[in-house]
Order: C-alpha cells, then structure tokens, then sequence
C-alpha cells in the first residue's frame, strides 16, 4: 500500500453516538478547535507556559507513538517510506491540521535520521495568537510531540521534533524539523526535558 491508496470517501464514516468523524471507527479526524483551545488557555493560566509545553509535548508524543504502532500493525505499506509519510497524510484527515512532508531521509545502519515539513492552519498556534498574541518561541506543543512520537516509534530510537518556523512568531506557516536529541543545539533542552520520562520507558 502507498499512502496515496488510502479511499477517504469509504473508510471515513460518522459516529453517531460520539458526534465525531472517525477513520476504521478508531481514529479521530474531526474534533472542536475550541475546545482545543480553551484547554490550552486554562493550562498556561494554570501551570504556565513551561509547564503547559510539557504536557502537549508529552500528550503529542504518546499519541503519536501509538498511532504509529496502530497503523504499522493493521497495514502493508509498499516501502518504509510509505510507512513513514503516512503520519503527515492521515494529518490532512483531521480538516484542522494539515501537514506536508518536504524532505524525509534516514540510514537504519548509521543512525541518522532527518526529516522536515510544514504545518499549515495549525490550530495551535491560531489558538495561541488568538489569546496571547505573538510570541518569541514555537507554540504548535502537541504537534511537535506527535511528530516526535511518530518518528522515533518507527525508528526506534529518540527522536525530537523542533519547530523553527511558526504562525505563533508570525511567521507564514508553521515548519519542523525531526532529528535525533544529539544534533540539536540548546534550542531543543525544553523538549529533551518535557519527553525525557517518557523515551525512558520506551
């Protein structure tokens, strides 16, 4: 199976009891932006911004671990490659968010993995303008944690997703970059700190 095979008029249907647009009756593809972002208002007044960055990260990231590991058992991809895109693809299901890969490469036997692509009507950092206006340093939490998540579960090694390029520093779209922890900078200590329990109990 190569990404592009998956048939959204089939495999998408309504929940009636739950309100929601699922994927194989599993997979939540529509969910309220507003809720979404009242919670995220309620958590940065509460914990503060730090605080409230750690809990995205880390929800982000399980989910994406093991959305990956759902997709993995329940399909044959044709190529890693296929395997690996299809977590940016299903993204374009959730109406909200889209997300485009741009570069996607990896070495198995050296260990070396390196992806980028774009974000684009992310509700996170729409929610966050919104509220706080524009701000110095990525916003888009549980998107960078979902792509970390993703990444490392089909590697299976850490892996962090930064977000260089966001809407919330007012910039035009939102852009990440995944590569393990060791090639970073200082920039990626908040996300090493916010997964740092939870790539340990992998």
């Amino acid at each position: 199976m190569k990404v592009t095979d998956f048939n959204l008029q089939k495999d998408l249907t309504f929940n009636l009891q739950t309100g929601n647009t699922v994927f194989h009756d599993s997979r939540l593809v529509i969910f309220s932006a507003d809720a979404i972002g009242l919670l995220r208002q309620n958590l940065i007044e509460l914990l503060g911004f730090e605080r409230a960055r750690r809990f995205f990260l880390r929800f982000g990231f399980q989910n994406g671990y093991s959305d990956f590991m759902q997709i993995k058992l329940n399909y044959s991809f044709d190529t890693e490659m296929d395997l690996l895109a299809s977590g940016p693809v299903l993204h374009t299901w959730e109406g909200i968010v889209q997300a485009t890969p741009k570069e996607i490469s990896f070495d198995r036997d050296k260990g070396e993995f390196f992806f980028t692509g774009v974000w684009t009507n992310s509700y996170e950092a729409e929610q966050h303008l919104s509220y706080y206006h524009e701000t110095s340093e990525p916003v888009c939490w549980s998107l960078m944690g979902y792509a970390s998540g993703w990444c490392t579960a089909f590697f299976g090694s850490p892996l962090i997703a930064i977000e260089p390029v966001c809407m919330g520093k007012g910039d035009p779209h939102c852009e990440w970059k995944i590569q393990p922890p060791d090639k970073w900078g200082d920039e990626a200590k908040p996300y090493i700190d916010a997964l740092s329990d939870l790539l340990n109990k992998r």
